[in-house]
């Protein structure tokens, strides 16, 4: 008795899934400092901060689920803190003229949206589980931003060690033309794939859930 009694009683708040969902907001802050700043070290270290954030993103719910660590605490928390940190790494491509502010704002009203659902189905006690759209839309944000971090650390190094990014680019032909297109346009597009995923993953909620808004369940 007293077995089954320990597998089914609560888990502690700050049990090592939530503080690891906790680290990504944490992680934020020191992401904007470093990445605004100029040096090459500094860069990196921005990139690499989110970097463990996107991962802790996986890894909460790897160990809420391995364990049984599940809490209305972490619930609530892990959305918010993917919203934190990936809202924050485009505002600041934005302030770096590195993703259109339309993009953004699109992705950030629709994250408001479906907060706000989330919170009416709350108050009407239905839980509104995360969908396979709304994970493809996280991956897709994901993508984009590590892809534009993984530019501009690469392009601080090379031109700390190698001088102009445009100089080196030239000199390497075709291939540096290929390169200066591809920097140009993937986080563009990238971000633009982004978008249109979170426009589709936010009518996806909307539709599966309609019947919140008609006095029902669903």
């Amino acid at each position: 008795m007293t077995t089954h009694h320990q597998s089914h009683s609560a888990p502690a708040p700050w049990n090592v899934a939530n503080l690891v969902t906790y680290s990504r907001i944490a992680v934020t802050p020191f992401f904007l400092y470093f990445i605004f700043r100029e040096e090459v070290g500094a860069k990196w270290t921005g990139g690499l901060l989110f970097a463990w954030g996107a991962y802790s993103d996986y890894l909460d719910g790897y160990l809420a689920r391995r364990y049984h660590l599940n809490t209305e605490i972490g619930a609530l928390l892990d959305p918010l803190a993917d919203k934190v940190l990936f809202l924050s790494a485009m505002l600041a491509f934005v302030q770096m003229q590195l993703a259109p502010a339309w993009m953004v704002a699109v992705i950030m009203a629709r994250e408001f949206m479906i907060t706000g659902l989330r919170q009416f189905a709350q108050n009407k006690r239905v839980v509104i589980a995360a969908s396979r759209a709304g994970k493809h839309k996280t991956i897709s944000q994901i993508v984009a931003i590590s892809v534009t971090l993984a530019i501009v650390c690469v392009r601080v190094t090379v031109e700390h060690y190698q001088g102009r990014w445009e100089i080196v680019l030239a000199k390497l032909g075709t291939l540096g033309d290929w390169i200066n297109e591809a920097v140009w346009y993937g986080p563009y597009w990238l971000m633009f794939y982004a978008t249109v995923m979170s426009v589709l993953s936010g009518l996806d909620y909307l539709v599966k859930n309609r019947g919140l808004f008609n006095g029902g369940k669903r």
